[in-house]
């Protein structure tokens, strides 16, 4: 089987390529110094995200006692860039176990015959189809954020500072006002707007592929799961028809039923291994995901 074959996993590829997560999970990515080069990216992304997050945080505490608002907006502004910065972290570190985990979505993970093969075509289709529209449904809501920001970029918000002063900023995609004085924010409102452009799309991007991964995984569990079910289900079908043929041949029914035992044996055991195998794989993927972090 060609791994590279998106028909041939439960998995939306396509996608995963353009948001940039297959390269990140993919241990055969371009390297630079032994180490794949989006993981240097991500890791200088998360090193930015963590200044901005405490920036957001003092500037929460700052501007706390002139202005509750200000300070809250801050405030889960900076928690949710700390929560993008772990979830950055989780990916990276634990890459190789994730894309090892990634395996239960292909075609061949277990034994399959041609009832199985459609079992994973529909399962196929079902991931690609919800992924895709969380996709667009992210795409969407980060279109709405900008072209809105821009629809309002007349409106001011009024800022108490500590000093007594007020300052009247432009309204902005995230806000960032802090950095400067009303006047510069305002002045410059075309360069502030594409640099919160930037980060915006950045973490929209993250949060997409994260979610994508983690909803794969479920489906792919899933899917997984359905297929072993259903081989339980026909477990001594195939011996009977086995057996009936073989009737015509040897006379000897006692060898007939022992042959017809061993072969739902053996299916039995192919049951076993098979799910224990997609037990292997959840066990992995809880231990990837954990608060803990790793043993």
């Amino acid at each position: 089987m060609d791994i590279w074959n998106e028909n041939n996993h439960v998995f939306n590829i396509r996608l995963a390529k353009l948001i940039g997560l297959f390269q990140i999970l993919n241990p055969g990515s371009i390297k630079f110094l032994g180490r794949n080069v989006y993981h240097i990216v991500v890791a200088i992304n998360m090193l930015f995200v963590c200044i901005v997050a405490m920036v957001f945080f003092a500037s929460g505490v700052y501007y706390w006692s002139d202005g509750v608002l200000v300070g809250v907006d801050y405030g889960w502004k900076g928690i949710t860039a700390l929560f993008l910065t772990y979830k950055m972290w989780k990916v990276v570190y634990h890459s190789n176990d994730i894309w090892d985990c990634l395996t239960i979505t292909r075609y061949d993970f277990t034994s399959q015959n041609l009832r199985d093969r459609q079992i994973l075509d529909r399962w196929r289709e079902r991931s690609v189809w919800i992924t895709n529209t969380m996709a667009i449904a992210y795409l969407m809501s980060l279109v709405i954020l900008l072209s809105g920001s821009l629809m309002f970029r007349h409106d001011t918000l009024t800022v108490k500072n500590h000093d007594g002063s007020v300052g009247n900023y432009r309204q902005n995609i995230m806000n960032l006002y802090f950095i400067v004085t009303d006047e510069t924010y305002n002045a410059h409102y075309k360069t502030f707007y594409f640099i919160e452009m930037l980060f915006t799309v950045g973490g929209g991007t993250l949060f997409t592929a994260f979610d994508v991964l983690l909803v794969t995984l479920c489906l792919a569990i899933s899917c997984q799961f359905q297929v072993v079910n259903a081989k339980f289900e026909s477990v001594g079908y195939k011996s009977l028809c086995d057996s009936r043929t073989k009737i015509s041949d040897n006379k000897d029914e006692k060898q007939n039923i022992s042959n017809e035992h061993d072969l739902i044996y053996d299916e039995l055991i192919s049951i076993i291994k098979d799910h224990q195998e997609v037990i292997k794989k959840i066990q992995s993927y809880s231990h990837c995901t954990a608060v803990t972090g790793p043993k």
